[in-house]
């Protein structure tokens, strides 16, 4: 589950059903699905992230070993941005994203977005456009230990972080 900036929005990833549900967040907390309830996704959607402008979303999809991309309109529904941008191929199995803060002090841009890859033991690493695309770095991944099942970046934006699911 995750909460847009504003926390007026709510996003989770369903696994079993491929999709994201979308909820409206009321001034009591009242969950209100959104108009459509649900959008698609890649294979077996493990986690969603919005990005800090609350503009763009991303899924990562772990059967498919890819992450979705999506605008976010004035409603808080989910949009995929068109045919060509929406999905993007990352490593094996992957299980969370994080993206990091950009270095405008009066404007958000998102830089940089890392995504834990379980089936192959790395961590895929993406530059993040102007218009929220992602584009494989080189290396496009790093090595971790076994099974990343999540991925986190410090508040400075310096140093991420990654939990692993049967190291010893």
């Amino acid at each position: 589950v995750t909460v847009d900036p504003s926390g007026r929005t709510a996003y989770v990833a369903n696994g079993d059903s491929d999709t994201i549900s979308q909820y409206h967040i009321g001034a009591t907390g009242a969950l209100t699905p959104l108009s459509p309830p649900t959008v698609s996704t890649g294979d077996r959607p493990t986690s969603v992230t919005v990005n800090p402008s609350g503009r763009t979303a991303y899924a990562t999809n772990s059967s498919s070993h890819t992450v979705s991309q999506y605008n976010i309109d004035e409603t808080g529904a989910l949009t995929p941005p068109d045919a060509i941008t929406q999905i993007v191929a990352t490593r094996n199995g992957p299980n969370s994203i994080a993206i990091t803060r950009g270095t405008s002090p009066v404007v958000y841009r998102p830089k940089w977005a890392y995504v834990a890859n379980a089936g192959i033991h790395t961590v895929s690493q993406f530059s993040i456009g102007t218009t929220g695309a992602l584009t494989p770095l080189s290396p496009p991944a790093v090595g971790t230990g076994d099974f990343p099942n999540s991925v986190t970046v410090d508040p400075s934006g310096r140093t991420a972080y990654v939990t692993n699911g049967d190291s010893d």
